[in-house]
């Protein structure tokens, strides 16, 4: 009778340990976003009134820049002698060792793309880069996923030429202000490019120290295979970029990270995505998944490529989540 009262009292410890563990999950799965927002926060609020009026010139002429077209971004910058699909050298001499492609992940952000491009060509132009830019952009029914469309870009501006020795992924919001902020990658370590961002009035406190990991960051080719990529899991808005800087910290010593009066960038107005509701739970499970989701792990489909002279862009098709 003892052997059986001591199974009993064992057998429901176990039990009250099991629903312990089950009511924690179910709890942590309920109220996981206001645990994890209380991590490694964002305290310096978002200011919107920042993003809507750009602090430099655009254009030397007198364009409308809510009403922007593509034709009349090809006109102002007809005298640069772009190549087809957004490609540009510099005379021979002054031709810079490392060849350059720029990703964008994009969709529906018109006004932040015409000015995107309009900026950008003019601004590495000046720095003789030899550059290409590359816009990856999903079907209209698909859920955004930045971090799988960054992948994709990568393996589609090599597919198209090997030569490509850095990569530099940039959000098409943002824009440069400091012409020392040169586009190309830090050979030892990746960098981070974007170091103080207007709407959080450039603040360099806490987070934006030494942890932010979004907007721009710069890899080698070499550097982006070893950590194999990005995660292709982030469908939606949320916390790609944290999982990133873990990712590359398991392979590097450190981050590169610009000097804030370099590193300075303004981000243009945007409509908000949607936020993934379960971007927290996938972050707890990052670290379990880098050697398996990424590069070598993703699936898509190449669905029409567009070529003209300020861009080449890839219209992919991936399998779908909806939240």
């Amino acid at each position: 009778m003892k052997f059986f009262r001591l199974r009993r009292r064992k057998l429901h410890r176990f039990i009250y340990l099991i629903t312990g563990i089950n009511l924690f999950i179910v709890l942590l799965v309920i109220y996981h976003e206001k645990i994890f927002n209380q991590i490694d926060v964002i305290q310096i609020p978002i200011n919107d009134e920042l993003c809507k009026f750009i602090p430099f010139n655009i254009s030397s002429k007198s364009l409308n820049l809510k009403n922007l077209t593509l034709s009349q971004v090809e006109g102002e910058l007809s005298y640069l002698s772009l190549r087809n699909g957004g490609k540009w050298s510099p005379l021979e001499e002054n031709t810079k060792k490392s060849r350059v492609a720029i990703i964008v992940p994009y969709r529906n952000r018109r006004k932040n793309f015409h000015i995107f491009l309009l900026y950008m060509h003019k601004f590495l132009t000046n720095q003789n880069i030899d550059y290409g830019i590359f816009i990856v952009e999903p079907l209209e029914y698909l859920t955004f996923n930045r971090a799988l469309l960054i992948n994709i870009g990568y393996l589609e501006a090599l597919k198209e030429d090997r030569k490509w020795d850095c990569f530099i992924f940039h959000d098409v919001d943002m824009l440069p202000e400091n012409s020392k902020n040169i586009y190309e990658c830090d050979p030892l370590v990746p960098k981070q490019m974007a170091v103080a961002i207007n709407t959080y009035s450039y603040s360099t406190d806490g987070y934006f120290k030494e942890k932010y990991f979004g907007g721009i960051n710069a890899f080698t080719k070499d550097q982006f295979k070893k950590i194999n990529g990005f995660s292709n899991s982030y469908y939606g808005w949320g916390i790609e970029d944290d999982d990133a800087r873990n990712r590359v910290l398991e392979h590097f010593s450190r981050i590169a990270r610009l000097p804030p009066d370099v590193g300075r960038y303004f981000a243009n107005c945007h409509e908000k995505q949607e936020k993934n509701p379960y971007r927290f739970m996938l972050y707890m499970t990052a670290a379990s998944r880098m050697s398996t989701d990424g590069l070598n792990s993703i699936k898509y489909k190449l669905i029409k490529t567009e070529k003209n002279k300020l861009f080449t862009r890839f219209y992919v098709k991936y399998k779908n989540v909806k939240h």
